[in-house]
């Protein structure tokens, strides 16, 4: 009788032991969903059906040993497109240790859970919907039907993530790129006018430095004892006939190459005036400066990376500042060996036609790069995961089965990377939901163990 007593009472202790059991882990209706370990602390998510799903759900949390659980979520990184993204539990502490509550996951896809305590932060990656089931399935053993080094997803998880594939084409490609230019003068067409003897300046006809002149305008009236004296010496030979001293006077004077009133040799702007009424210009001395302005130069600097897709002769669309609808067309004339270290930039020169004047130096001016690079072989750039050491895309090999495969690319247009090596014309890529299934690639180990946490470019 009193060893059914004792039988009894150890019964009665070990149905308590489970109960407890029950009731902090797995009780009142719920089911274990996934555990994460780490930096000493076990923490265990449960649902009332044992799964995790885009929605509202009813959770507890359990952690082991009990202590304060500063905030509980599942974290979504950035990605093209789209900022990054939390779900934030809202929990009540039933006991020490115990929590319960209810997170609404706002999409499927890949997340990560994040358990915040005081001094430490547990995480797991994870793919949602959520399962027990589900995690032994596709984070075990590679379903049936698949590949090493493949990802299956079902279709109704393809439709939830909104995963698109297209066929590999060839494309006409154009890049455009724009930067911004400043406005010079021609440096070739800038005339210094001087004179070949010493001479007086009677008269400027009030011209000043940044006044546009037209060809022939005059400049200034001068008195050249030199000239006086060949002028002299041509008369008296045309009142003589002698042809012989009328032709070496005339070659003096073309020589001196000047005249009483000297005249502008172009249609341009005087950059610079040395000379003024009442004053001395000595011979070979400057005494007015002149830029043609029917054609400018534009000066672009263009980032490295830019740098190598324009060649002398490209064809470029300039824009003044002064005058945002007008569109004037040149070209590359000149590529500056010099690139600049600090701005990371190389300059390159643009010959333009001045339509209108309206190009005006020393103004700004928006260049517009229109660089032709050709049919070639080309992927959306959607399509591209760039790991950092290696860059690969996604191929459906098979509905619902995707491979990752790296490839070489060359110059990127239009939205579109050229495809130098690695892909066929017409195989399927994945353009839209790539990050979510290189996410999943991640968690199912298919890079290996030395590809985790790579950075998308």
């Amino acid at each position: 009788m009193r060893k059914v007593a004792v039988l009894g009472v150890l019964a009665l202790v070990v149905l308590g032991a489970v109960l407890l059991f029950i009731s902090r882990v797995g009780g009142a209706g719920y089911q274990e969903v996934i555990t994460l370990k780490g930096e000493g602390v076990e923490v265990t998510l449960l649902s009332r059906d044992g799964r995790i799903k885009s929605g509202g759900n009813s959770i507890k949390v359990v952690v082991k040993p009990p202590r304060k659980l500063r905030e509980f979520y599942f974290y979504m990184p950035p990605m093209p497109g789209m900022d990054e993204m939390r779900s934030v539990a809202k929990l009540k502490e039933v006991e020490p240790g115990v929590y319960e509550g209810t997170v609404n996951i706002s999409m499927d896809g890949p997340w990560q859970i994040r358990a915040v305590f005081e001094d430490v932060m547990v995480t797991k990656d994870v793919f949602v919907p959520l399962s027990k089931t589900e995690m032994a399935t596709d984070h075990g053993h590679t379903p049936a039907g698949a590949h090493a080094g493949h990802i299956m997803i079902p279709k109704d998880k393809l439709q939830l993530i909104g995963v698109l594939t297209e066929p590999v084409k060839r494309r006409k490609l154009v890049k455009v790129f724009s930067t911004v230019g400043y406005i010079e003068y021609d440096r070739s067409k800038i005339y210094d006018i001087t004179v070949r003897a010493d001479a007086w300046v009677e008269e400027t006809f009030g011209r000043f430095e940044g006044e546009y002149v037209k060809k022939g305008a005059p400049l200034m009236r001068v008195l050249s004892p030199d000239i006086q004296v060949a002028l002299e010496e041509l008369r008296l030979a045309e009142e003589k006939g002698d042809q012989e001293l009328i032709r070496k006077a005339r070659e003096k004077l073309e020589y001196l190459k000047i005249k009483e009133i000297v005249r502008s040799p172009v249609n341009g702007v005087i950059i610079e005036k040395k000379v003024f009424e009442g004053g001395y210009v000595r011979e070979g001395q400057t005494a007015y400066r002149i830029a043609d302005i029917g054609n400018v130069w534009i000066v672009a600097e263009l980032p490295l990376n830019l740098a190598g897709y324009v060649s002398t002769g490209s064809r470029v669309k300039v824009i003044p500042e002064e005058y945002p609808q007008t569109e004037i067309t040149g070209r590359v004339d000149y590529i500056f060996p010099e690139a600049d270290p600090l701005a990371k930039t190389v300059k390159v020169r643009i010959q333009a036609e001045n339509v209108g004047l309206r190009l005006k130096p020393r103004a700004l001016a928006d260049v517009i790069f229109e660089v032709p690079i050709g049919e070639v072989l080309a992927v959306p750039e959607t399509a591209v995961v760039d790991t950092g050491k290696r860059t690969l895309v996604f191929v459906e090999v098979d509905q619902g089965m995707f491979a990752p495969r790296m490839v070489k690319l060359g110059k990127k247009a239009e939205g579109y990377y050229e495809v130098k090596h690695g892909l066929k014309e017409g195989e399927k890529v994945v353009v839209k939901g790539t990050f979510l299934i290189d996410s999943e690639a991640q968690i199912r180990g298919v890079y290996g163990t030395g590809s985790s946490g790579h950075q998308h470019h």
